[in-house]
């Protein structure tokens, strides 16, 4: 397990030191300008409902996706780009493990991008709509967070298995997470539910107190997933890309 820690601690140090938080971080914090842009040229709207009718929907439609891309995929490819990968994979230890630290620090270093997209515009909701209780507005930050924290779980599993799998993971990713994704996640129908867009809608209505999206990026709040069905999606999709990450890396020459 000694190996698995390792790769976890290089796989957090090289996404999260120096400016490599930065294009992350601009990402995660996109939505925030739309909220910024809605209070000052609105003095009707409500801060507490714009924020889960617009910035949820764009968050999980845009946020997820594209943060988890852009953390996930540099984790492998600076290894091929450098010709290091073969140094990884030639250790006396599984190879399952390493991949496995690697998509661990990856992970954790999503998690502060998250947390800073989802408090930054929460406090400038907060200043706007002073009358709002703050437990209210805690509340729907932990949901978020925790929302985007399991999502990624998954998503990054994807990019993992992509970047092992494939020497073009950056298009595969695109066209699994955003368009398989996002968007077919959020038509109507019953192909959303071969999404796991989906299944984050399920666990947004249920943590977020969601009840009605003003973006059009989430379906009719009819027969939602249930939060025990969203998680065991969620969670088995990730086993299942660790699962093939592994197998992809005994099968794939990278030497």
């Amino acid at each position: 397990m000694s190996a698995i820690y390792a790769t976890t601690v290089f796989s957090l140090r090289r996404r999260t030191l120096g400016l490599r938080l930065l294009a992350p971080i601009a990402v995660a914090l996109l939505p925030t300008l739309v909220l910024v842009l809605a209070l000052a040229f609105s003095s009707s709207v409500q801060a507490l409902e714009l924020y889960r009718q617009y910035l949820v929907p764009l968050t999980l439609y845009f946020v997820l996706p594209f943060v988890t891309m852009f953390m996930m995929l540099p984790v492998l490819s600076e290894l091929y780009d450098r010709g290091a990968i073969g140094y990884i994979y030639t250790r006396p230890v599984p190879r399952w493990q390493p991949l496995m630290g690697m998509f661990l620090g990856g992970w954790l270093g999503m998690l502060p991008v998250f947390l800073i997209g989802a408090i930054v515009p929460a406090v400038i909701c907060a200043l706007a709509e002073p009358d709002v209780a703050l437990s209210a507005w805690f509340n729907l930050v932990f949901g978020v967070t925790s929302v985007l924290g399991i999502a990624s779980l998954a998503y990054g599993a994807i990019c993992v298995f992509l970047g092992v799998w494939s020497k073009r993971a950056i298009i595969h990713a695109f066209v699994i997470l955003v368009i398989l994704g996002s968007v077919l996640g959020s038509l109507p129908g019953e192909g959303q539910q071969y999404s796991l867009h989906y299944y984050l809608i399920g666990l947004a209505h249920a943590w977020c107190g969601i009840t009605d999206s003003a973006t059009d990026l989430f379906p009719p709040v009819t027969e939602m997933p249930s939060v025990l069905k969203s998680l065991l999606v969620i969670f088995g999709t990730t086993i299942a890309a660790m699962f093939m990450t592994s197998s992809a890396a005994k099968s794939r020459d990278v030497l």
